[in-house]
């Protein structure tokens, strides 16, 4: 942007326009006073020439307008004292310059030669001489020079001369314009260029202090040096950091290098013209105390003699730092044991010095069991204390050559080397689990300790890292759903299993995206009147393709931490769409059951999201019945079980108790937990006709049922011979496929409408 107006000449930046004027101001306030003192001295000598006009009447006008003129002139220069700023000169100024203009105006009516000298020259004085702004004279000069005009026409208005010297009047003005505006920025170019060469001529001034001091003042350790390496000067930081006080001979720096060959290096690098940065090397101070030192030198001209300048960067504090860092980079902080990048780099050692031998190795896997849970009810202190004490334990369990590492989190490894057979191998997992699952006492309360172990052999099971460590991971996966606590070898059949569970758990990820999975309903039965009682809602979900997926297709999902829980809640939304939908229509359906795993029941905010959708949806709460497997009443998570059941319950949701008899549960169960309904298994229903095995547990759960008072529902009803022997023994409801399959919610609806349901429903006898 252009500092000055190419019109006026002046700043563009009023700020550095009042700068210009203020600086100025004691020049401006000469120039007017000196302008008001001539202007009362000449106009009183010619006040001596106007008597010239004696006895005509110009003489009356002449003498009055030039008494005026001094007058005021006069009056002006004793007013000047009171200029203390720019705008105080400008102001009388132009008070002056309107005076005066008029005073003459009078004057040049008298036509003579000298008028129209007067008509060009007061005009020229206005542009150049007054002091003060480009408005100010371009104003004063403009009326001026109309008012003269005016003045010297008045006499003769239609003279043939007054367009001429109106013309002759605009070109002299046009001209001083651009005169004035030349002035000013000739002017202001040279003020700038007059405060920079005084700014430059200070900073040129105080340079060689300002880096004196700055030199001396740097932090860091600074030496100007000859070639030959003696010093000339050191900064305050090298002194204080080198020379620690006392009086060093600042001849030469040779013999502060401890190691001489990396001085030879840095000499002949500069000797070379090198840019020397970040050249490390070690430093002995004048006490004598080593310090390890980063050096950047560069070339500099001291008194016409080519020199060093050099920075030292004491870097003791970070090498140490470094050394610490490489050692816990190789370690684990909290336990002491080897972390995942060691295990990690020895296990690759270990193949490739294993390979060909016939010695086997094993890699172990070990998780702690609720591990999570003893952090949520002891607190990390206590989750701290547990992780130290199984490192410890491991370390005492375990031969002196074995490598132990935490890998992260609560899980750790092994690496077990020279082992003659998998036989060898028992002894050690043994002492291991005897170890790991001693009770830990951490302070008045014991913590549980167990583990679950997963092995993989090299090279049996792999010979390289990563399938090693694959291979130990599925077989801990196996060890902890197969009920924790335990070590599992891998072997081919487990890597079936797993591939098959994480199909099923791809799979599931996909219907969870891309299909709309939805609830399908199979009647229930009242087996003594026959009446519908509800539905059992079954996971469904039709494939773009044409096809159905089951679940028993993502049977793996339903346990997984995330996405059974999401599942759930797509059936959830599904089955309270639907029934909200049913009782709106008037249509009774009974009540509708459906299944949760205990990945379900382990979410802290399950219950609160099932009651809260069924109050959003206005349902009444005893339309829902949830299913429950015995497997969920197993393992450390019981009690947080009861409590969901108990909640679930005391929020009006009937609990039933899926699968019963298949050998997980045992009577304790039916008294700790709120079942309100008990499920037979259809295996034992489906052969309960020749199988007296099973007809015998089938009588003893009903018997069971009844002495507690829990109803009953017989799963798989298929037939009317199995419907007879249920009924007869006293069995409350049935569902299978004598009574109907699954149907999707559109189908049920309209059979609920039509009555045709109940149509193919068996009547008691």
């Amino acid at each position: 942007m252009t500092l000055l107006s190419s019109f006026t000449g002046e700043f563009r930046d009023p700020a550095r326009e009042s700068a210009f004027q203020a600086e100025r101001l004691p020049e401006y306030r000469r120039h007017a006073r000196l302008l008001f003192l001539l202007s009362a001295l000449l106009n009183a000598l010619f006040l001596i020439s106007d008597w010239r006009f004696a006895g005509t009447p110009h003489f009356w006008v002449a003498v009055p307008a030039r008494m005026s003129v001094v007058l005021w002139s006069l009056f002006c220069l004793a007013l000047s004292r009171r200029m203390t700023n720019f705008e105080a000169v400008e102001r009388l100024c132009f008070a002056w310059q309107f005076v005066t203009a008029i005073g003459v105006a009078f004057l040049v009516s008298s036509r003579s030669d000298i008028a129209i000298f007067v008509l060009v020259m007061l005009p020229l004085v206005f542009y150049l001489v007054v002091p003060t702004s480009f408005r100010g004279n371009v104003g004063g000069g403009l009326g001026c020079g109309i008012v003269l005009l005016i003045g010297y026409l008045a006499p003769v208005p239609a003279s043939r001369t007054m367009l001429g010297m109106a013309l002759a009047m605009l070109i002299l003005h046009c001209g001083m314009w651009l005169t004035i505006a030349r002035h000013n920025r000739l002017q202001r170019q040279e003020w700038t260029a007059g405060r920079l060469a005084r700014t430059a001529q200070e900073a040129l001034a105080d340079s060689r202090d300002t880096l004196e001091r700055m030199f001396m003042a740097v932090p860091l350790p600074l030496l100007e040096t000859r070639r030959d390496g003696s010093v000339l000067r050191m900064n305050r930081a090298a002194a204080d950091g080198y020379a620690m006080g006392r009086d060093v001979a600042l001849d030469n720096v040779n013999r502060t290098y401890v190691d001489l060959p990396s001085r030879d290096e840095l000499f002949d690098r500069l000797q070379r013209g090198e840019v020397i940065d970040n050249f490390e090397c070690r430093l002995r101070r004048s006490d004598g105390a080593i310090r390890s030192a980063l050096l950047s030198t560069r070339p500099i001209v001291i008194d016409n003699e080519s020199c060093f300048v050099t920075s030292v960067v004491d870097i003791t504090e970070r090498k140490e730092v470094e050394e610490h860092l490489e050692h816990l980079a190789m370690s684990d902080a909290l336990t002491g044991l080897a972390n995942r990048s060691h295990f990690m780099a020895a296990l690759t050692q270990a193949t490739v010095t294993m390979e060909g031998r016939t010695n086997l190795s094993a890699v172990l896997l070990i998780d702690l069991d609720e591990f999570k849970r003893v952090n949520d009810t002891a607190g990390h202190d206590a989750g701290d204390a547990l992780l130290c004490a199984v490192a410890t334990r491991l370390r005492h369990a375990l031969r002196p050559d074995d490598l132990v590492a935490r890998m992260g989190g609560d899980e750790f490894a092994v690496l077990l080397t020279h082992l003659s057979d998998a036989d060898a191998l028992q002894p050690i997992l043994a002492r291991i689990s005897e170890h790991l699952h001693a009770p830990l006492n951490y302070g008045s309360r014991p913590i549980e300790s167990r583990v679950s172990i997963g092995v993989a052999l090299f090279p049996e099971h792999g010979d390289d890292v990563a399938s090693l460590i694959k291979h130990a991971d599925i077989a801990l996966y196996h060890a902890k759903n197969s009920g924790r606590g335990r070590a599992t070898l891998f072997g081919p059949l487990l890597l079936d299993n797993w591939e098959r569970e994480a199909a099923m758990l791809d799979r599931a990820r996909h219907v969870l995206a891309q299909e709309r999975p939805a609830p399908w309903y199979q009647p229930k039965i009242a087996l003594d009147t026959g009446a519908l009682q509800g539905f059992e809602a079954l996971f469904r979900c039709p494939t773009a393709a044409g096809g159905m997926i089951m679940p028993g297709d993502i049977a793996a999902a339903f346990e997984h931490p995330e996405l059974g829980p999401a599942i759930t809640a797509q059936m959830i939304d599904g089955i309270v769409t639907d029934c909200r939908r049913w009782y709106d229509a008037g249509l009774d359906f009974g009540h509708v059951a459906f299944n949760v795993s205990g990945a379900d029941l382990n979410d802290d905010r399950f219950v609160d999201r099932l009651l809260d959708r069924l109050a959003q949806a206005n349902l009444p709460p005893a339309m829902i019945e949830l299913e429950v497997t015995e497997s969920v009443f197993l393992g450390r998570n019981a009690d947080r079980v009861e409590r969901v059941l108990q909640r679930l319950n005391e929020g009006g949701i009937a609990i039933a108790l899926d699968d019963f008899g298949t050998g997980y549960a045992s009577l304790s169960h039916l008294k700790q937990f709120p079942i309100d309904i008990i499920k037979i298994d259809q295996r034992f229903v489906r052969d309960l006709e020749t199988d007296p095995d099973d007809a015998a547990i089938v009588r003893t759960v009903l018997n069971l049922a009844y002495s507690l008072g829990i109803r009953t529902v017989a799963e798989g009803v298929e037939n009317q011979r199995q419907l007879d022997y249920l009924r007869a023994g006293g069995c409350h409801y049935g569902q299978g496929f004598h009574f109907g399959a699954a149907m999707p919610a559109a189908t049920l609806e309209d059979r609920l409408r039509s009555g045709t349901l109940a149509q193919v429903l068996p009547q008691a006898r």
